[in-house]
């Protein structure tokens, strides 16, 4: 199954026909909060990181529910998620050995390449997302690359700004 699932994160695969497994969603959720706390906790307070990840995580289950929900396809919503929790978690597997190398370089003359990178890995996720958006709901690459960068948007920046909000 996991291996389906990957075949995502290099844009290939068709994501309504992937297998669906209660099991192995919760798994990919519960490495996603792991994987997203440890980086999160490398660049804002540990208990901010904490709390900000399950900010990410509802409102990625709110867009996607909002989607599907819009689409009438509800029954897509196990798939949908742990599809984007699977290349999700493979994007933050990159990117850790970038909080290493960010912490580690700091002061130094290398310190902007894991910025450079993080960068491509943003665009990476945000490709990804729109592969998925469109195979799901067979909206237009335009419609779906907005809807990824929404998505981007909402649950990344959103999350910090309803912390920011809150005063934790």
């Amino acid at each position: 199954m996991l291996k389906e699932y990957l075949q995502l994160c290099w844009l290939s695969g068709y994501p309504e026909d992937l297998p669906t497994d209660r099991k192995f969603l919760f798994i990919n959720l519960g490495l996603y909060l792991l994987l997203g706390l440890f980086i999160q906790a490398n660049i804002s307070d540990p208990i901010e990181a904490f709390i900000q990840i399950f900010i990410e995580i509802f409102i990625t289950i709110l867009f996607m529910a909002v989607l599907l929900w819009k689409d009438g396809s509800t029954y897509n919503f196990e798939r949908f998620l742990t599809a984007i929790l699977v290349c999700e978690n493979v994007v933050y597997f990159f990117a850790l050995p970038l909080a290493f190398w960010f912490i580690f370089a700091k002061g130094s003359d290398t310190v902007g390449y894991p910025i450079y990178i993080g960068v491509i890995l943003v665009v990476w996720s945000i490709i990804i997302i729109t592969y998925l958006i469109k195979g799901l709901f067979d909206y237009s690459w335009r419609t779906s690359t907005l809807l990824s960068l929404a998505y981007f948007i909402l649950t990344y920046f959103g999350s910090f700004g309803i912390l920011l909000m809150t005063g934790l």
